[in-house]
């Protein structure tokens, strides 16, 4: 009997090891050998180091950029297909009608047709390194079916020929989640129409550097509008995968402040990157005539963050201004344009549901763009008819810039290859091998007459734009004194700036700790830098807690709050208590100011737009602002009773999700971050897909990001981080310091499915070669394309 029971325990062990060899290798490619291609000049060695980071190398640029489209296939298939059906409005018909609002949404902005209209402008050398981008992409289709990612089958995705123009499109989609103006003016639209107050509450954005006031105070300019809403808030259901949206924290020092005598450049990215293996595809690019490492999005060539041989390079997003809505004047069918009346342009789309019926939506445009407030996906709530002008549909740019970032051979040219840029916009940050360092601001960017451009408009029969802001005239620094160039998301326009620029700016905490350590006397190596990425210092704390801690103290149900916060060091790390009573006790204190102003119809989507209220209702705090009174109570509370209020609400909220102890109220236990695959994010098999959650230190307001909304049920997840971290010391010659929250291959069950993700749980980081021996010393796999 015991024989038999060890034979069937044998067998089961059997048949667990075979069934986990199946999963793990059901997902598998090629990783050495050789495929048989037909585009190429010349051979392309491609090699992967432990963490199946792939080097391609080629005999010229055209292989080089045909091999990074190949690989970048090879890895990321599941995901640039989703984005291109994504961005052409086609996700209803691989997921179902959940997406519809989704596809209504693209269909409306005509991506497809920018895509199209901008290709026609190209110069010939940007269209090469396009087209031998999809060169590569449509090789790999053909030559390589017998590996396609399993996530393809389960959604019965069958890939298609990559086209330049489609290629474009998505490109222009990066830069619709860049300038986020758009929303900010539909909700400043949707709180006029029902409160007076709403603009004391519009944004408040504040450059830390700036002495002078700038020319113009939008502040103070407000629109006419449809008082009545008629129509509820829509709520869009979460795609596959997260839009690459950017926030994020970068710097360079100058040879003066940095220990190894060259500049070194800093950035860590932050986007939703819980979806593995993360929106970024890491890459090195090597060909004669340049050597480059670093981070590419999948669907665009060559690179958006690293290096080459004499500059480094880091983003974070500008949020430059691109988009004004406009309140038309209209007469029946007709709209007023230039003092004529004009008919409405109008065009009929057809979007298929799988396993539904097909809906056919037809689009109204006037000469400024089309008409938003048709579609409830937009989120117009008032009935006044609404379109929006898009900078990007009026590009003419005949280059991308990105196609220059290889070769470039310092700041200046790095600075020029920028200027090509009309449909993102990003602050880049450089430095090169010759010493020098700089900042600069990117994207087309309109020159507004009245300087308006952070609510709608009435349209008043003349053209609010004259042109577009000179490039050279965006926000930008070259080699200050200060020894130091840095942006996070902030207001960076410079004293007696003349433009409009935008309204849309983080708040400006995370900067005011980079400027607090990189204005400090000394010097810094690339391990100081390592370590201010990884800083959880909050200094809108440091401003505010002391005002709690005051407050706290006058009631003894809270006076031990009072203690916690008065002891704490202000850094919002996962063993910190005063990090969790600080921000939930904040959460709580936003709802007692502003819940009894704030519409109920338009407050969930104003709390989700945090970088709109944040500064101004900080500001509200300092200044004890009539805001602070609860207006549905007799008695007029100060600060100090909302305060107290909301310290018991936080030992309440505590209480019960922690426990009675207040040592054990710790930030990771309330603050973590879970990654999953976009397959099966959570519940009963997500584990096996590679779903795993974390604490997570960092808060909103520190440069070590742990981003969460504003919510009412107190979720403190982390919704957007340092997706990737990078330290490029320009006098290393032979590597860039870097780590993914993630991996390479967007494949479940694959290795490199999250090959970085322990090291940057540890904080810790590995090499991204730019030297070619090293990355032939540490190659486990080499595939040659022949």
């Amino acid at each position: 009997m015991k024989k038999i029971t060890k034979y069937i325990f044998l067998v089961f062990v059997l048949l667990g090891i075979i069934g986990l060899t199946y999963l793990f290798n059901i997902n598998n490619f090629k990783r050495d050998g050789q495929f048989e291609i037909s585009i190429n000049e010349e051979p392309i060695k491609i090699h992967r180091d432990e963490n199946g980071i792939a080097y391609v190398f080629a005999q010229n640029k055209a292989d080089a950029i045909r091999g990074q489209g190949f690989v970048t296939a090879q890895d990321r298939l599941f995901q640039m297909e989703f984005y291109r059906a994504l961005v052409k409005g086609e996700l209803a018909s691989l997921v179902g009608e959940s997406m519809l609002q989704s596809d209504i949404k693209m269909r409306v902005l005509n991506l497809k047709q920018k895509g199209l209209n901008s290709y026609s402008y190209l110069n010939d050398e940007t269209k090469d390194f396009i087209e031998w981008y999809c060169e590569g992409f449509n090789e790999y289709l053909e030559v390589a079916q017998d590996e396609f990612p399993v996530e393809l089958s389960l959604l019965n995705i069958h890939p298609k020929a990559f086209s330049p123009e489609e290629l474009l499109a998505i490109i222009h989609f990066i830069g619709l989640n860049h300038s986020r103006n758009m929303s900010d003016e539909i909700l400043s639209l949707n709180l006029a129409a029902r409160t007076d107050l709403a603009h004391e509450l519009l944004p408040l954005n504040v450059n830390p550097d700036r002495t002078k006031p700038l020319i113009f105070h939008a502040d103070s300019l407000f629109f006419v509008f449809s008082k009545k809403l008629s129509k509820e808030l829509l709520e869009l259901p979460q795609t596959l995968l997260p839009a690459p949206k950017l926030g994020s924290n970068n710097w360079a020092i100058s040879e003066s402040k940095s220990k190894s005598g060259k500049p070194i450049v800093s950035n860590d990215p932050h986007l939703d990157g819980r979806l593995l293996p993360g929106v970024f595809y890491p890459i090195g690019l090597f060909s004669p005539s340049f050597k480059s490492v670093g981070l590419a999005f999948p669907c665009v060539p060559g690179l958006i963050i690293g290096r080459n041989e004499n500059v480094a390079f880091g983003v974070t997003n500008g949020y430059g201004d691109s988009q004004d809505l406009f309140i038309e004047k209209t007469e029946g069918n007709l709209y007023y344009h230039e003092g004529e009346k004009l008919p409405f342009k109008k065009r009929k789309e057809t979007i298929v549901i799988k396993d539904g019926t097909n809906i056919e939506i037809e689009i109204r445009s006037t000469d400024r763009g089309p008409i938003i407030s048709d579609f409830d996906v937009f989120g117009v709530m008032t009935k006044d008819m609404v379109s929006l002008r898009w900078s990007q549909a009026e590009s003419k740019s005949n280059s991308l810039g990105i196609e220059r970032f290889l070769e470039t051979k310092n700041i200046f040219e790095f600075r020029d290859a920028l200027a090509g840029i009309d449909n993102m916009f990003f602050n880049f940050v450089m430095g090169d091998t010759d010493g020098n360092i700089a900042h600069q601001a990117t994207g087309l960017i309109p020159k507004r007459v009245n300087h308006l451009g952070e609510v709608p408009q009435v349209y008043n029969q003349s053209d609010s734009w004259d042109g577009f802001i000179p490039k050279d005239e965006l926000p930008h620094m070259i080699n200050p004194d200060k020894g130091w160039v840095g942006t996070a998301n902030h207001d960076t326009r410079p004293d007696n700036y003349p433009y409009y620029y935008s309204a849309h700016f983080s708040p400006n905490y995370r900067y005011l700790r980079m400027k607090e350590v990189l204005s400090e006397k000394g010097t810094m190596g690339a391990e100081d830098c390592w370590d201010l990425i990884l800083d959880c210092n909050n200094k809108q704390a440091e401003k505010l807690s002391p005002i709690f801690v005051k407050a706290l103290q006058k009631d003894k149900n809270t006076k031990d709050l009072a203690v916690i916060l008065q002891d704490w060091n202000y850094n919002d790390d996962i063993n910190e208590v005063g990090a969790t009573i600080y921000n939930v006790l904040y959460n709580e204190l936003l709802n007692l100011i502003l819940d009894d102003e704030l519409p109920d119809e338009v407050e969930e989507k104003f709390w989700k737009s945090g970088y709109y209220w944040t500064q101004k209702i900080d500001s509200f705090i300092l200044s004890n602002h009539k805001f602070i009174d609860n207006i549905n109570t007799e008695k007029k509370e100060s600060l100090t009773d909302l305060v107290i209020e909301s310290g018991l609400k936080t030992k309440k909220i505590l209480s019960e999700q922690i426990g009675t102890n207040p040592k054990e109220w710790t930030w990771g236990k309330i603050h973590t971050v879970k990654f999953a695959s976009p397959i099966r994010k959570k519940g009963f098999g997500s584990s096996l897909l590679g779903a795993e959650e974390m604490p997570k230190k960092g808060s909103n307001q520190t440069i070590n990001r742990g981003g969460y909304a504003k919510r009412q049920k107190n979720n403190f997840e982390t919704g957007w981080f340092s997706t990737f971290r990078m330290v490029a010391d320009l006098n290393d010659s032979e590597k860039i310091r870097g780590v993914l929250a993630g991996g390479s291959a967007a494949r479940i069950f694959h290795p490199y499915y999250k090959s970085q993700l322990e090291t940057w749980k540890n904080e810790d980081w590995i090499p991204y070669w730019l030297s070619e021996e090293k990355i032939v010393e540490h190659s486990k796999h080499v595939l040659i394309l022949e």
